[in-house]
């Protein structure tokens, strides 16, 4: 890992600056081969000169950064250089540093070093990616606060709790004869609830994280004319479906994306669900079905100007058992459904001409979608941490139950402790394979 790599480290296209970024052992004696400029180099100084080739040249102007171990992002002897972002220069100047002995970069792999260096957790260097492709400001607020080391901190704390727990069983095994203090059954128990009630505080947060890293899919659905492209383009606010007062418009599903306060939402806009003859209209009617099974929040928009339909309860009975909202339309003309039908269920009463309701069916989207709006209140797991804290969970559980039941050996409940432990260290990666590490850094762009 110490072999010197190069990349560009902004994105392709033409742009005012472009970065070339190399990071390894002799990293500067590569830079100065090329770097025509200041005689001495000062670590964290920007020294102007001009990048030259083999023959001396010059290919741009350029400014010349120099980052000296540990006090690099990677932890390593760390070189950048600003040039025009042309992409053909920067191009030449990537080669130019890989005929004199660098090699090209992978994806992720300045930030696995700096994860392999100690610079960060395995938890920040997750946040980093999440933070480069965050698409709205409280997705980037949940990076930030992953980066500064938020999450890391409860999961260390969760997992020296059970290594202390380990330290005590331990002690049993290797000192059983000897007169030393010791740990009760019902300390035992207790501490592994602690920590169970720890990790169950994180994955109650999971479903949102995922909400906020990848976004809701939410799916209008409902009889035709009862307004659903309406409603669709009341929260999109703009007319993306097309809306008449004939029957069956929409033939086939449209999508649009729209932000509700830092959560992304696809919002999609069904084709209306009825039985009918026609071939075109029945695909329509079979995508949406598919629209009902894959969404995380199914819309059933009823016309309340109209009583209920047997068409209305049909689809309500496809939807009931997913999460939903009855939202009732066009209350403008009057309400003649009978709601009660509807009891228990999450209600709003709307119109999509008006804009009447809207800002209170936006309040239910992301009710159920579990987001806390106000400022600093939690931090979210991903999926990658939420297996593993599941795998924690179960295997503490199968333990607390084994241990309050049977007559456990010291040596056997050790090795469950330390397994959970073991778990909840992969989370931040004091605890991680190889393969592991692979599958997370290929999803980073190459130069980070």
């Amino acid at each position: 890992m110490k072999e010197p790599i190069v990349a560009i480290a902004t994105p392709f296209g033409e742009s005012a600056v472009g970065i070339v970024r190399l990071s390894g052992r002799g990293v500067l004696d590569i830079a100065r081969r090329f770097f025509r400029g200041s005689s001495q180099v000062k670590p964290r100084f920007a020294h102007y000169g001009e990048v030259v080739d083999e023959k001396g040249e010059v290919i741009d102007e350029a400014i010349l950064i120099y980052y000296r171990a540990p006090r690099s992002y990677t932890g390593e002897d760390m070189v950048e250089i600003s040039l025009h972002g042309n992409p053909f220069i920067l191009k030449r100047v990537v080669e130019l540093f890989l005929s004199a002995g660098c090699r090209l970069a992978e994806p992720g792999e300045f930030t696995k070093r700096a994860f392999l260096n100690g610079k960060l957790d395995l938890a920040q260097a997750e946040a980093v990616a999440e933070l480069i492709s965050a698409k709205t400001e409280l997705a980037r607020r949940v990076a930030l606060r992953q980066l500064r080391g938020e999450l890391s901190a409860k999961v260390k704390a969760l997992r020296e709790d059970l290594v202390g727990l380990c330290a005590y069983l331990e002690a049993d095994i290797e000192f059983s004869e000897e007169d030393i203090p010791t740990i009760t059954k019902e300390e035992v128990l207790e501490r592994t609830e602690r920590v169970l009630r720890g990790i169950r505080d994180l994955l109650r947060t999971a479903r949102t994280g995922k909400f906020i890293r990848e976004g809701v899919r939410l799916a209008i659905v409902g009889r035709p004319n009862v307004g659903k492209s309406s409603l669709f383009n009341a929260l999109l606010r703009e007319e993306r479906s097309i809306v008449t007062e004939v029957e069956g418009t929409t033939r086939d599903y449209i999508e649009g994306s729209l932000n509700l306060r830092g959560v992304p939402v696809l919002l999609t806009d069904t084709a209306g669900i009825r039985k009918s003859e026609d071939p075109v209209e029945k695909i329509g009617v079979e995508r949406s079905r598919k629209r009902i099974e894959t969404a995380d929040v199914v819309l059933l928009v009823l016309d309340g100007s109209e009583p209920l339909r047997e068409e209305d309860l049909e689809i309500y009975r496809e939807v009931r058992d997913k999460e939903h909202i009855v939202v009732v339309n066009k209350v403008d003309l009057g309400v003649r459904i009978p709601l009660e039908i509807f009891e228990g269920d999450s209600i709003i009463k709307v119109s999509a001409l008006t804009g009447y309701g809207l800002k209170d069916l936006e309040e239910e989207i992301l009710k159920k979608a579990g987001v806390l709006i106000e400022e600093g209140l939690n931090i979210y797991v991903s999926v990658r941490h939420e297996e593993l804290l599941r795998r924690s969970e179960k295997i503490l559980e199968e333990f607390k139950d084994r241990y309050r039941g049977e007559n456990l050996s010291p040596e056997i409940a050790m090795l469950d402790v330390r397994e959970a432990a073991d778990c909840l260290g992969e989370i931040v990666g004091e605890v991680t394979a190889e393969d592991i590490l692979g599958s997370i850094f290929a999803r980073f762009c190459i130069g980070k």
